[in-house]
């Protein structure tokens, strides 16, 4: 005689088992004595999957729609392609201090008024005067590449 096996939906991520909303095969004793019990799972009826059906079309049209604006975005930013940021300097070419990730995305918001997080920002250490190239991610697939130039304060 086989193992029974039926079909549920995982409430939550369970390693080695899967991520939330997965719809997976496990043991009947399995999900009858531990999972459905600790309302980590539920039996995965025509209705259960006929409403993941439908959140997945939910999620993957609000991801087309954000990868379309991310595309926009870096549209714009590649056409302005370059942005400048002004620096206290030492003596020769050396600044003091350095560039953030926050001034660069201030100075994209002054530019185009779009708001974009510091930590999608990658940028090389930046210790003196001149042009750099940055790396601001947008997306998981998108990124826009801008240069950066970093000219000396005048007094």
């Amino acid at each position: 005689m086989g193992k029974k096996v039926i079909k549920v939906v995982l409430n939550e991520n369970i390693q080695k088992l899967g991520k939330s909303n997965d719809l997976v095969k496990v043991a009947a004793g399995y999900a009858r004595n531990f999972l459905i019990p600790n309302k980590m799972a539920i039996v995965a009826t025509n209705g259960i999957l006929k409403k993941l059906k439908l959140y997945a079309a939910i999620k993957e049209e609000k991801f087309k729609i954000a990868k379309e604006d991310a595309k926009k975005i870096q549209q714009l930013l590649e056409e302005i392609q370059k942005f400048s940021v002004t620096k206290k300097t030492g003596d020769g070419q050396n600044i003091f201090g350095s560039v953030t990730e926050k001034e660069i995305s201030q100075t994209i918001k002054n530019a185009t008024n779009i708001d974009i997080e510091k930590q999608n920002i990658l940028l090389p250490e930046i210790k003196t005067v001149g042009i750099y190239n940055i790396e601001v991610k947008l997306l998981n697939q998108v990124t826009a590449n801008i240069q950066l130039q970093v000219l000396p304060e005048s007094n």
